[in-house]
């Protein structure tokens, strides 16, 4: 099947942006196998953009994924899953030729999961008046990615024949409210809402530290890109947007290690709510870029780990919890997981 965005046989369809291609900066096996043929492959389309006009193909591949890097592209290309789109029809691209600004091309992959993987259902709060509005598990990825095409929200709303579209993102790792809609009036009135600041937001977060009283975090936030090891950190960056959140103790726990934290931010920046604790010094636990660092979170993405590395990690997800989301007087509320909930008691 081909056309613009990510492929299954199945019509399990959505677009996929380059963020998640990345997929947090790790590249999974089955986006290494050769896949051109195979009925179950999936397959991503998009246009040589001007910053790569006359690249090779495996360069062009490499710029769009960026963290497959050129010999992974390399790779690709050889295997003939790369293809360049003339009419109706592909063929493979030529190693060494040029493509020019423009091009159609496309990248072909095995699926990474299958719907069998999914562990962990979200849970429906609300159904009706255009809005399907789910707990969404921990560790459960909202769109396609390079890692996920089954086991992500969007395709499980659709095998449950409630297909919708969500209205705001939420990182795989971070659990709670998450308000889909399945009519467009709907969506776009949910959508501008949460662009423009209208809809109010709680979070749960266990972080390190013992928190004693209420602080606020007024920074501005900005992606890190090329001034680091991982592009996709966001810092302190005084050229970049406004962001404020505010903080509020809830429970310190036993041992005085941790603090379940209420957090309210006023603006809706990407990892705002990890930049800002991490900024604070009391970062959330299980955080694998803002609690373990670059360097860790570099060598998890490569699967370079040393096994002493791996379990210096403290929880398997981050500790973040969107647990409340209102519009008006439309309000949906998720209860704490329980692993959250053993986290903040150190099991």
């Amino acid at each position: 099947m081909t056309a613009d965005g990510l492929h299954g046989t199945d019509d399990e369809t959505n677009a996929v942006d380059a963020a998640d291609l990345e997929s947090d900066g790790e590249v999974d096996d089955a986006a290494l196998r050769p896949a051109w043929g195979r009925p179950e492959a999936v397959a991503m389309r998009w246009a040589v953009p001007p910053d790569a006009d006359g690249r090779t193909p495996p360069a062009v591949l490499a710029h769009k994924v960026r963290r497959l890097g050129l010999g992974r592209a390399l790779r690709v290309v050889q295997a003939g899953d790369l293809r360049v789109v003339v009419g109706d029809a592909t063929r493979a691209a030529v190693v060494d030729e040029v493509l020019p600004r423009g091009t159609q091309v496309e990248v072909w992959r095995l699926p990474p999961d299958a719907p069998g993987d999914l562990v962990g259902e979200p849970r429906v709060l609300r159904q009706g008046d255009g809005l399907v509005v789910v707990d969404k598990p921990g560790d459960l990825a909202v769109h396609p990615s390079a890692r996920y095409l089954h086991c992500t929200v969007t395709a499980w709303l659709r095998r449950r024949g409630t297909p919708a579209n969500p209205c705001h993102r939420l990182d795989r790792e971070t659990s709670g409210v998450l308000v889909c809609a399945n009519d467009k009036a709907a969506e776009r009135r949910w959508k501008q809402a949460f662009a423009h600041g209208a809809v109010e937001k709680e979070y749960l977060a266990v972080v390190d530290g013992e928190v004693a009283a209420p602080f606020v975090v007024d920074l501005p936030l900005a992606l890190q890109g090329d001034r680091g090891l991982v592009r996709i950190r966001v810092v302190a960056d005084d050229a970049g947007p406004p962001a404020r959140t505010r903080f509020e103790p809830v429970d310190v726990s036993a041992d005085g290690r941790r603090t379940l934290l209420r957090c309210t931010p006023a603006t809706g920046r990407q990892h705002q709510i990890r930049a800002h604790l991490h900024a604070a010094g009391h970062p959330i636990v299980g955080d694998k870029l803002y609690q373990m660092g670059d360097r860790w979170f570099d060598a998890f993405t490569r699967r370079a780990l040393t096994d002493d590395e791996r379990a210096r990690l403290p929880c398997a997800r981050q500790c973040l919890h969107a647990s409340r989301v209102r519009l008006g007087a439309e309000e949906f509320v998720a209860e704490a997981p329980v692993d959250l909930l053993a986290a903040f008691a150190g099991r």
